[in-house]
């Protein structure tokens, strides 16, 4: 009675224990390592892997990777970037340039992505985080997100018709002046969370945010990591149909070998 309860007990631990399947490894270019909790040895991830809860996953230099979580969802991850699978309702944006196109979720299991400079909220959308050292931005396609600030500190929030009216402010001064003397002070949205619709990109210098529309550069920068997620799907149909070809092979090859049987029996039998 003893020994069945110690091992009911340790059977409830492993199970506590047992890290949840967030989603699968899709495609895999360059050098990719992935670290599970707990662990302090990388392993290098490939194709058909799944990823679990607690994963740290990182690109090299020439590294990418592209993602297919359990709800069916995409994330790539781009060259020199970083991702921390918290939850299968959080991640943790660590740096680099990554892709999520996140399908539709209720608000019970929206996702939230968190970078050093915000907390993106997402019921589901398609959009790119750029957490690099360069530059700090997030460029939505479709759908609409909730950005929300990191840290106690504000946002000062610039939308992209302040700028433009901004923008159309000096020019007008400047045509109407040798010299210029003064611009008008922008006023900001000063702000700890705010929303953003597609078709737009904000960028980040401290808690400073400007908003920006699209341009032709964002769907360059999509058409990639969209094509990285779908060739995942070509080297698994490929896959499929190769094995079905090496199936039709064999049987074709057992029918020629049972004829050739088949025959030698009927000989045998004819008087």
């Amino acid at each position: 009675m003893k020994s069945v309860l110690i091992t009911l007990i340790l059977s409830f631990f492993t199970l506590l224990n047992a890290s949840a399947v967030i989603g699968t490894v899709t495609s895999v270019t360059g050098s990719v390592k992935v670290k599970s909790e707990g662990s302090i040895k990388k392993s290098k991830v490939k194709v058909g892997q799944e990823l679990k809860e607690g994963d740290l996953v990182t690109t090299s230099r020439k590294g990418k990777a592209a993602i297919k979580l359990k709800d069916g969802s995409s994330i790539v991850l781009d060259v020199s970037s970083s991702v921390h699978f918290a939850s299968n309702n959080a991640i943790n944006q660590k740096g680099g340039r990554v892709f999520y196109n996140i399908t539709s979720r209720d608000a019970k299991n929206s996702l939230k992505v968190k970078t050093p400079f915000a907390i993106i909220g997402i019921k589901g959308t398609t959009f790119v985080i750029n957490s690099s050292e360069k530059k700090k931005s997030v460029a939505l396609k479709e759908g609409e997100i909730g950005v929300a600030s990191a840290t106690s500190q504000s946002f000062e929030l610039f939308r992209k018709e302040v700028l433009a009216q901004y923008n159309a402010y000096i020019n007008e001064q400047m045509a109407g002046f040798d010299k210029f003397k003064g611009v008008k002070k922008l006023k900001p949205l000063i702000t700890k969370e705010f929303d953003l619709e597609a078709g737009n990109v904000i960028s980040f210098e401290g808690n400073v945010v400007k908003e920006s529309g699209w341009n032709s550069a964002e769907d360059a920068e999509f058409d990639d990591f969209e094509g990285m997620t779908s060739s995942g799907v070509k080297m698994k149909m490929s896959k499929t149909l190769k094995d079905a070809d090496s199936m039709f092979d064999n049987n074709m090859d057992s029918q020629i070998d049972g004829s050739k049987h088949l025959d030698k029996v009927d000989k045998a039998m004819d008087f």
